[in-house]
């Protein structure tokens, strides 16, 4: 028997009967992805499941090695995957998370901290003074087991060049697919509090979860959670964000090959997940700031910008949350398969930051790149050399809302640079100042040019746009190929990547093309965005941008990169658009 929510009630039919139902809180809200409310790297049993709820056994999967059936020991994902896809255990959120949420809100607050201490009591070194508001445990609608879920470390293999990262793997509350209605209550302890001051509390409630969420990680879009049922006919109050902070909202499409989380077998449902787009953001934040400050400072900003696990945890001041839209991992028409999401991305941060720091950022990796798998590259036809067709690549759009100048409605626009080159240069000048004006300490512009990283500055990478494909190869509308000839769907950037250039050609040289098998793969130094813009002088009503991250090679030099940009200044119908331009030849 699923006893979950039997408390809550149990208590809310009390309050009624002692006609104290104004002490009693309750809504349901939904959780609407993994919430992870346990220890890294497997979920500690005293906080996340309860002792008296009947969960059943654990039943690995036939064939586990006897060493291997016991859920608490370190695994790897592989093992954990094979054997342990799912626990049998009933998650649920504990009531002291969500006071604790409540606390962490309110002393955000200085205009609420006092009252918070009032009704929730505190401990300091003189006294000790008991709350009036009791917290209860969240239980889902429904019973649900833990799900497996990966981390995927790509800093050092994304930016540094330096080895693939060992995915982890720990469990969490649902499975990242559908949303789990969760039941919250509070109440007031009766003679020790008023029917207000429990509206009071309960209005905090609904501001704290649903503009945090719940559990841990939660910066990175772990345990986003909204309002579905407010009870009592009441309306869910505005969020209102932290002060200081401010939040930007975008819509965005994105057609990709797949998307995975811990399964990426060929045959399993593609994951499009809040981590893609952190890793995504957090990997350009890290390439913009090694162009203008040492390795140390860097690293030191990005862990006050997105928080950082080793060897010091800290928490981050941004936060991002990704909503799912109508069109969720819907698969092509036809063949090779590819997968279109459509949602809105959350960033939020303190104002100046946000405006002046992370924004920039957003508009230069959207105009170089996608998100998620084979996110340096445009999606297109692959054809390999074992005689069959797949779909690589992916397609990013971000749009936003901006007021109309001939009325004052608001429009889509999309978010982006533009293929103007003073554009690039005066953002990035722009986006220099700022960083100087917020940390002037750090500054030490040009101190690693010459180190074997992907460095986003002026002297470390080299933008152009190139002609190509004719057409844009997929219909947005149908989700399916226009063009189905593999070459058709490339343009001159993905051409100059495939092309054979003896002794070494492009593609799959970890020197420059990168490397996707299995077992020693590399990244590619160059990343590869197509743009709906037609190029007069080609002819082609669209275009690819080509990001070519030097890594220390001098321009000039005899290596593959250098030779990959001079190629590229050569293209009939290219511009330079930032960075480093191709020799004079």
């Amino acid at each position: 028997m699923y006893s979950g929510t039997r408390l809550i009630e149990l208590l809310e039919q009390q309050h009624q009967a002692r006609n104290q139902a104004d002490l009693f809180q309750k809504g349901i809200f939904a959780i609407q992805w993994r919430a992870k409310v346990g220890s890294f790297p497997h979920p500690d049993v005293e906080t996340i499941v309860s002792a008296g709820e009947p969960c059943g056994a654990f039943r690995p999967k036939s064939g586990c090695p006897r060493e291997l059936s016991r859920p608490e020991e370190k695994r790897n994902l592989g093992e954990n995957l094979k054997y342990f896809p799912g626990l049998p255990l009933n998650g649920y959120i504990p009531g002291s998370a969500i006071r604790g949420l409540v606390r962490s809100w309110a002393k955000q607050r200085p205009e609420i901290k006092p009252r918070m201490f009032q009704l929730l009591g505190y401990q300091d070194d003189d006294k000790i003074q008991s709350g009036k508001i009791e917290f209860l445990d969240a239980w889902p609608e429904k019973p649900t087991q833990l799900t497996l879920d990966i981390v995927n470390p790509q800093q050092e293999f994304q930016v540094y060049h330096q080895g693939q990262g060992t995915p982890l793997s720990f469990y969490t509350l649902g499975n990242g697919e559908k949303t789990i209605p969760v039941t919250v209550a509070i109440r007031g302890i009766p003679g020790k509090t008023t029917a207000a001051e429990v509206a009071e509390v309960w209005d905090w409630v609904q501001q704290a979860i649903t503009l945090y969420g719940v559990g841990s990680r939660t910066a990175s879009g772990y345990g986003a959670i909204k309002a579905k049922n407010q009870g009592k006919n009441q309306d869910a109050p505005k969020i209102i964000p932290d002060p200081g902070y401010t939040q930007k909202e975008f819509n965005f499409i994105l057609y990709s090959q797949g998307s995975y989380g811990a399964d990426n077998q060929p045959n399993s449902s593609p994951q499009l997940r809040p981590t893609h787009w952190r890793g995504w953001l957090r990997s350009w934040v890290l390439r913009f700031l090694l162009g203008v400050m040492s390795e140390q400072n860097a690293q030191a900003t990005l862990a006050e910008l997105m928080g950082t696990l080793e060897p010091d945890s800290r928490k981050g001041c941004l936060r991002l949350e990704m909503i799912q839209g109508s069109t969720w991992g819907e698969r092509s028409q036809d063949s090779p398969r590819f997968y279109a999401w459509k949602g809105k991305l959350v960033l939020t941060a303190p104002k100046d930051t946000l405006n002046q720091i992370i924004l920039p950022i957003v508009q230069f990796a959207v105009m170089a790149g996608g998100v998620g798998r084979g996110w340096r590259r445009p999606l297109h036809i692959f054809r390999t050399d074992k005689g069959y067709e797949a779909a690589r690549g992916t397609d990013l759009t971000l749009t936003h809302q901006v007021k109309d100048q001939n009325s004052d409605r608001m429009k889509l626009v999309k978010y982006g640079l533009g293929v103007k080159p003073e554009k690039w240069q005066q953002t990035y000048d722009k986006w220099v100042q700022a960083v100087q004006q917020q940390w002037p300490n750090r500054i030490a512009i040009g101190q690693n040019d010459r180190q074997p990283w992907e460095i986003f500055s002026p002297n470390t990478c080299s933008v152009y746009i190139v002609p190509g494909p004719h057409t844009n190869p997929v219909n947005t509308t149908e989700i399916e190929w226009l063009e189905t000839y593999p070459q058709r769907t490339r343009g001159d950037g993905v051409n100059l990547i495939y092309q054979e250039t003896h002794p070494q050609n492009y593609k799959r040289n970890s020197e420059m093309g990168g490397n996707a098998g299995n077992g020693g793969s590399s990244c590619s130094w160059a990343s590869i965005k197509r743009v709906n813009i037609p190029n007069a002088e080609a002819e082609t009503d669209c275009q690819e941008i080509v990001c070519l991250f030097l890594g220390g090679q001098n321009a000039n030099a005899n290596h593959v990169r250098s030779r990959f940009l001079k190629d590229l200044g050569k293209m009939q119908g290219g511009v330079h658009l930032f960075g480093i331009p191709a020799p004079q030849t």
